[in-house]
């Protein structure tokens, strides 16, 4: 999801009246002075209701950004989703508020459980900010509020023609604190401890993956050359089922070692889903290991 893991680290919308009377709460620290925290440290956090931006312990060109509820989370972050990997959006235009809105609603979820974790690296995200002010597609809040954390941070930085990567490679990852579930809706917005410790897992993978070009390698050769061509397009079937865009292969690639490896909880990840024997998941995550240094 933009969800994630456990090798390094062992592993919907409100009315817009109600969005638009929040006021965003402020970042818990200064971003200029950004705390490194490691996975139990950031898991150790309980939210007082603010956006909390660190910097990943040992990996500082990876920003893990805690969001207090999903819907904020959304907020910042599905539109980016949309233009850069859900399969039914488009690579070259920022949908606009109404756009978005059907983006979600066909793909049968909310502006909260659009994604529980978001992941991107520092130049796509420069990018989707250079294309939403060249298309005159107007941000919200959310959005131009974690624009600036950004480019405070350093992820992000001005350039001649607009926004540039600040870090290369850099990256940003996000989660959310523990929450319930909405019963008025139909979706499932319950973040409880285990699919919060889950799903930062799985983010903390993406950014391995974009910042660590070792691990990237292996991914892509165990991707490429370890596994048969019946089982990725297994691993295709279920992420485009999940809404990923099954064209963009690193994209494949990516979610595929996220989820084999690196989401734990099984209410997102589990052999049914790929329609396969638990016996035959486990054959692959072993396949997976082979070669990988820690």
């Amino acid at each position: 999801m933009a969800l994630a893991g456990a090798l390094a680290w062992h592993y919907r919308p409100a009315p817009a009246e109600a969005v638009a009377a929040q006021a965003p709460a402020p970042l818990q620290a200064a971003p200029g002075a950004l705390s490194e925290q490691s996975f139990e440290e950031l898991l150790a956090w309980r939210s007082d209701g603010q956006w909390r931006l660190v910097r990943l312990r040992g990996q500082p060109a990876v920003l893990v950004l805690e969001f207090p509820n999903l819907l904020a989370q959304g907020r910042a972050l599905n539109r980016a989703a949309a233009l850069i990997e859900k399969g039914d959006g488009s690579r070259d235009h920022v949908p606009d508020d109404a756009a978005l809105a059907d983006l979600i609603a066909k793909g049968g979820d909310n502006a909260a459980t659009y994604f529980f974790g978001h992941d991107y690296t520092a130049t796509g995200l420069a990018r989707f900010f250079n294309l939403a002010l060249a298309q005159q597609v107007a941000l919200n809040a959310e959005e131009q509020r974690l624009r600036a954390a950004l480019l405070a941070a350093g992820l992000l930085a001005q350039g001649q023609g607009g926004l540039v990567s600040g870090v290369e490679p850099g990256a940003l990852v996000t989660f959310s604190a523990v929450q319930p579930d909405d019963r008025s809706t139909p979706q499932d917005e319950g973040v409880d401890p285990a699919r919060r410790a889950s799903v930062l897992r799985h983010e903390l993978s993406h950014g391995r993956y974009f910042t660590d070009a070792a691990y990237r390698a292996h991914c892509a050769f165990f991707w490429r050359q370890l596994m048969s061509e019946g089982e990725r397009q297994a691993w295709r079937a279920y992420l485009g089922a999940q809404g990923y865009d099954v064209r963009n292969e690193e994209l494949m690639i990516n979610e595929m070692q996220a989820f084999l490896m690196h989401t734990p909880d099984e209410r997102d990840f589990k052999a049914a889903d790929l329609h396969w024997k638990p016996a035959d998941l486990a054959a692959l995550r072993d396949r997976f290991q082979l070669g990988l240094k820690p």
